[in-house]
């Protein structure tokens, strides 16, 4: 008898749905999906929040426009013609109410060098520039900085991946720790050619 009373409450924890156990959820991306706007929500957004912030988030298009709209309240650099291309590239790929569009095969590759990409994608381009100061010191200017320092590449990427304060005044560097090892190398490289 106690097997049949066994029997049935599996029966009726099947029939109404409910785990046994608990599902596993993988961990968000570490990077924007690739699609018109990455590159600028990349940029502006990212410069304060880790891209998983993002890609575990996900909101309605009225959510996502009250979100950029309180960040720039907030003090977020994004100019009045970025926020249309911001929305819509959150809204399409990160809606709770529609799934984002199938990867395009036989798109085109994103604009720009492999470095330019890099900068893009970390959020680099934020913060610097080539040759103009903007909220921290030009690429020219660390390059000068750092001009015959041996030690320079292994404190320029430390700079990158932890962050910090202080070098270049008092706006901090956030930490851009999701950098990978190749990619960082390849952009201290560049920034120390400039």
């Amino acid at each position: 008898m106690r097997g049949v009373a066994v029997a049935g409450v599996l029966a009726l924890v099947a029939v109404s749905g409910v785990a046994v156990a608990p599902a596993q959820e993988s961990e968000p991306s570490r990077t924007l999906m690739p699609g018109k706007g990455v590159e600028i929500t990349t940029a502006r957004c990212v410069i304060c929040h880790d891209a998983q912030h993002i890609t575990r988030t996900k909101l309605s298009r009225g959510e996502w426009e009250f979100n950029i709209k309180n960040m720039i309240e907030r003090g977020a650099p994004i100019a009045p013609a970025e926020i249309p291309p911001i929305l819509e590239y959150l809204a399409t790929y990160y809606n709770r109410d529609s799934a984002p569009p199938a990867a395009d095969a036989s798109a085109p590759a994103e604009p720009g060098d492999a470095v330019t990409r890099l900068l893009t994608a970390n959020a680099c381009v934020a913060c610097h520039q080539l040759d103009k100061r903007m909220v921290g010191p030009s690429f020219r200017e660390v390059a000068a900085k750092y001009a015959g320092d041996a030690a320079a590449a292994g404190a320029l990427a430390k700079k990158i991946k932890e962050g910090g304060a202080g070098s270049w005044g008092t706006v901090p560097m956030p930490p851009n720790a999701a950098i990978s090892d190749a990619d960082l190398t390849q952009v201290v490289g560049w920034i120390l050619r400039q």
